[in-house]
């Protein structure tokens, strides 16, 4: 914004008046707004909340609180495009002189036990993304040709559970396995013997014959399976649908195999721990085939690899927890690619969705290892399991870490962004959108509404709206600002504004080393802040407002006129 633009809304700050919100010409002491500006008066009680929703009426905004006592307030400028990765920048200026923020800031600035807690496995792996980006392009799967080949043979091949289809404990089974890095999994495979090491009601787990020793036991691999029988197949079946069972045996497919250690490069912060492949839905043969394909179900998993044979070293107790969260996220995958294939018109679901949904699969998996109801609001201490954190970690600690990276920098990628396959931030702002809209759409019924959002057939926002039964502008003017204001002891916040199932504020600050982490910046008299938003994000801001005064602020391009990008918005709330 220009200096003469500073002046223009100085000049103005006497007239701007208290009362009700409208939006008016500002023109009762002959000063108008900036060019053909009009004014829209905010006045709120504390806990009260506007969202002004047309960029034409952001360039010329009044504070004031209505009981003409000093208070402050919360100024979320977001980006409400339903496209993704459109920015748009602003400068986001204050005219009238301000009382400092000060103290009243300290709720957003809280303090508690940090945890311990290793989240550098997923947290900071990206490679399953682009593993994700390979399979979309090398499968076509934006192509209805190509799904619809895939959904023909899948109808032909599930025809019913054989028994003679299920192996015994002790046989050995061939597998192709997809090389994670390759540039095209389909041609680029290898062909492992597996041998069974335990069959289940849900599950069957095979283990490769050149894994290294001293890995798992079959007591291990007993309690491996049990887990996935009794929580993750229950939980992910009844909250995203059944999966296809092609092969026949009624059973999903977990193979644990070095060939996923190999995957990760020695020395590398993140581990992929597994994945699942759309192209072993696909015919092995014929056209739009994947050769690599086994016509089956299955799961791709680290194995413990003791002395670093295959990639750095994994002992049995480091691969049992991080394979944890991995199943049942990549378990939401494989339901969601059988049930979207197999349907005449469900296209492939947006990349932030998708992981957004596996994302959800390991908190509400984490949620029924815990004996907690899906909607349950959780604080830090509930889910702490301390001292080994393991469910902690497997399930919980990395959501609220990628969360950290968005809250982090909160206007950059928003959580429909395209870059979900290479952006943790991305995926922990889509899974915190799916939680706050679960939360506060969902009737109560989570799990009705997230198979809703897999059965489709709509994909990304659209299915989102549908799904929410309200626009994406709507969900947006609760979600971002509920990012700062929930948990914040907030006198007369409405319930739209908060989390109902988790207390983001404590475990936000447990897992960023104490102090939680979206700090809005003080935004006082005669300063502006530049910056830039990108669809589905927001950039947090404080402003003090006088007893018995008002505050002026625009948001305006930098050559002083009105903003012109049209998901901008702006959501006031008054905190103190």
């Amino acid at each position: 914004m220009r200096v003469r633009d500073y002046a223009a809304l100085a000049a103005l700050a006497a007239a701007a008046a208290c009362g009700s919100s409208t939006t008016q010409p500002m023109n009762n002491n002959g000063a108008p707004c900036p060019g053909s500006a009009q004014k829209t008066v905010v006045s709120l009680a504390e806990g009260g909340v506007q969202a002004v929703t047309v960029p034409a009426n952001l360039d010329c905004v009044s504070l004031a609180t209505s009981d003409g006592t000093a208070g402050s307030f919360l100024v979320v400028a977001a980006n409400a495009d339903t496209k993704p990765d459109v920015t748009g920048a602003y400068d986001l200026a204050v005219a009238q002189p301000t009382t400092p923020a000060g103290d009243m800031m300290a709720a957003g600035r809280i303090r508690s036990a940090a945890i311990a807690s290793d989240l550098s496995g997923a947290l900071g792996s990206t490679a399953e993304g682009r593993f994700r980006a390979m399979e979309r392009r090398v499968l076509h799967l934006d192509q209805p040709s190509a799904r619809s080949a895939a959904s023909a043979f899948m109808r032909r091949a599930s025809v019913g559970v054989h028994t003679e289809s299920v192996p015994n404990v002790g046989d050995t089974l061939t597998f192709n396995v997809p090389n994670a890095n390759a540039t095209n999994s389909c041609a680029t495979f290898t062909t492992q013997r597996a041998v069974v090491k335990t069959v289940g009601v849900h599950g069957i787990i095979v283990q490769d014959v050149t894994a290294p020793a001293g890995g798992f036991t079959p007591a291990a691999f007993d309690s491996i399976e049990a887990e996935f029988d009794q929580i993750i197949y229950p939980t992910d079946t009844v909250h995203f649908g059944s999966p296809s069972d092609i092969d026949g045996n009624g059973r999903v497919f977990l193979l644990f195999t070095p060939q996923v250690n190999a995957a990760t490069p020695r020395g590398s912060r993140g581990i992929l721990a597994g994945f699942f492949f759309d192209g072993d839905l696909f015919p092995s043969t014929g056209n739009n085939s994947c050769a690599e394909s086994n016509e089956a179900e299955i799961f791709y998993l680290l194995t413990p690899d003791p002395n670093g044979q295959f990639s750095d070293v994994r002992s049995t107790s480091s691969v049992r927890q991080s394979i944890r969260g991995t199943i049942a996220h990549e378990f939401q995958h494989m339901i969601n690619a059988g049930v979207r294939l197999l349907s005449e018109n469900a296209p492939d679901e947006a990349t932030w969705l998708n992981e957004g949904l596996s994302h959800f699969a390991e908190e509400l998996v984490g949620r029924a290892e815990d004996n907690f109801s899906d909607t349950q609001k959780l604080v830090i201490g509930d889910v702490a399991d301390f001292p080994a954190l393991n469910n902690f970690n497997a399930f919980f600690g990395q959501n609220m870490g990628r969360l950290r990276e968005f809250m982090l920098n909160p206007g950059t990628l928003g959580a429909t962004s395209t870059h979900a396959d290479t952006s943790l931030a991305v995926r922990g702002a889509a899974w915190s959108l799916l939680r706050y809209s679960a939360d506060h759409y969902a009737g109560g019924n989570v799990a009705a509404f997230t198979r809703a959002l897999v059965a489709g057939p709509d994909t990304g926002v659209a299915n989102l709206v549908a799904r929410t039964g309200t626009s994406f502008d709507s969900v947006a003017a609760g979600w971002l600002p509920s990012l700062y204001t929930s948990d914040d002891s907030i006198s007369g916040l409405p319930a739209r504004y908060t989390y109902l199932s988790w207390d983001i504020r404590s475990i936000e600050a447990a897992v960023n080393s104490g102090t939680f982490p979206l700090v809005a910046s003080t935004l006082s008299a005669g300063n502006t802040a530049s910056g830039s938003v990108s669809s589905a994000a927001a950039n947090y801001y404080v402003v003090g407002v006088p007893a018995s005064g008002t505050v002026l602020l625009g948001e305006l391009t930098s050559n002083g006129g009105p903003v012109t990008y049209a998901g901008a918005r702006l959501y006031i709330v008054r905190l103190r």
